[in-house]
Formats: structure tokens, sequence, C-alpha cells
């Protein structure tokens, strides 16, 4: 059995000193206590309010989607190797970024390759979002399949999937897919970068039309922008009548 913790669900545009009402911190995830998918600044206020202490301490790989500082925090990154050796996995960029540390070994990716992380394989896809894709900066999504064969996607940060992602999507069957819904039910000039619901709907029908779900598996948004979005409780009744799931900080998903 695997799980996949939800470290934080929102977008840039949550304010960490603002918990008011219903909160969301940057977007990161952590895949069976090993493998975490981002590492932005929020990921210690998490720890800290979740009051398991440890919770990072069996981590041996972050994987970075792209490098925008909700995603990719320094000093997030340099505290947990402050620990313990880690491998950090993305795009050249992530170097310069992070810098050398003796407990930093890095894995520099490239797009539809694929990768022994942790206990799992790893495949890059380009992502349809705000980076230069080419060069020593690119956008990631990931598709991830588990010791025991289960298959996650990982799709935040981006709008519709470019094409050869797209065709590498469709040789697999998937468990568990995190998809990106940073707009709400509205138009916004962030369509080139990032879904939005009416994106999803569309979507999430092709995905089952195409056959992409194993049985019993969920399609789940996140990355939600603060001021994009109507509350928790309606955004969940939106979505739930195309069939998806939605995120929450301390979310955690067997499969």
């Amino acid at each position: 059995m695997n799980n996949l913790i939800f470290l934080g669900t929102g977008a840039a545009d949550w304010d960490i000193n603002d918990k008011e009402n219903f909160f969301r911190r940057n977007s990161a995830a952590l895949l069976n206590g090993e493998i975490m998918l981002d590492c932005g600044p929020h990921v210690f206020d998490y720890l800290n309010d979740c009051e398991k202490p440890n919770l990072f301490d069996n981590v041996t790989d972050i994987v970075i989607t792209h490098d925008h500082d909700d995603h990719l925090c320094a000093e997030s990154v340099l505290r947990i190797a402050a620990k313990q050796k880690i491998r950090l996995c993305g795009a050249e960029i992530i170097r310069e970024f992070v810098g050398e540390h003796k407990n930093i070994e890095y894995v520099i990716l490239e797009p539809f390759k694929a990768y022994k992380i942790g206990n799992c394989e790893i495949i890059p896809l380009l992502a349809n979002h705000d980076v230069v894709t080419d060069g020593n900066r690119q956008a990631f999504h990931y598709i991830i399949t588990t010791p025991d064969g289960k298959k996650l996607f990982y799709g935040l940060d981006g709008a519709w999937f470019l094409r050869p992602s797209w065709q590498e999507m469709l040789k697999h069957k998937f468990h568990i897919m995190v998809l990106d819904c940073t707009v709400g039910d509205s138009h916004d000039w962030r369509i080139f970068e990032h879904n939005t619901i009416p994106m999803l709907r569309v979507m999430t029908k092709e995905i089952r039309e195409q056959n992409m779900l194993s049985v019993g598996g969920k399609i789940i948004a996140s990355h939600f922008a603060r001021t994009l979005h109507a509350s928790h409780g309606e955004t969940e009744k939106i979505l739930a009548k195309f069939g998806m799931d939605i995120a929450f900080d301390g979310m955690n998903i067997e499969f």
C-alpha cells in the first residue's frame, strides 16, 4: 500500500501569515514518506502544524516540478539536507537555485526518460507552464510507478497537456492523477499556463474515454489560487459533478 500526503494544495498567492478561515499552503506532497514532490517555502509550516516532527526524517529524494519559488525554496531544501543525505531531482536550473552541499546529490532529469528515484520509477514529462522549455529551465509533470506497480501522475502547474506528454501518458493506466486547478470557473489570462475548472471538465472526460484510469482510480484537483476560486465546499461540489476529488492540506490518499 502506498500513501500520498498533500503538504500544501495552494498556488503562489496564499499568505502563510493569514490563516483565518480555510487555508492552503504552497503545493507540495510526500510519497511513501520518502519522496517529496516540490519543496517550497511552506513545507516546514505543515511539519510544525501536523504534530509529526519526524515526518521528513525518511526523505531520500526531493523531486522538483519547476523553479518557481512556491515550488522550490533553497532554505527548505537545505534544512532537510542539514539532517540527512538527499537526492535533489529536476531540471539543471535547480543546482543554481540551491547550490552545492555535502548532503545533496543532484539528479538532472531529461524529459521522457525513465529514472530510478528512491524505490520508484519516475518519467518526467514536459509541462505547459511558464518557464523556458529548453536549456537548463524546464517544467515537468511526473509519471511515478511505485514498487508494487501502482502509478501516480503528478501534474501541477500546467495547462492543456503538450502533445508529446499526452502520448506518453496514453501508455499508462493510473491509480491516482493529481491535476492543476489554479483557476476557477472563470476566464483568466492564466489559462495559457494553468487549468480552469471548464478545462478540467474536458480533460477528465478524455482521460476516462481513453481508459487511462485503473479500477477505482481517482482524479484529484490541487494547486488552487486563493483569489480565483469559490470556497472549498463550493468548489468540491462543482468538481464532484464530473468525478474529481478536491485536495486539501493534510489529505492522505492510500492507493
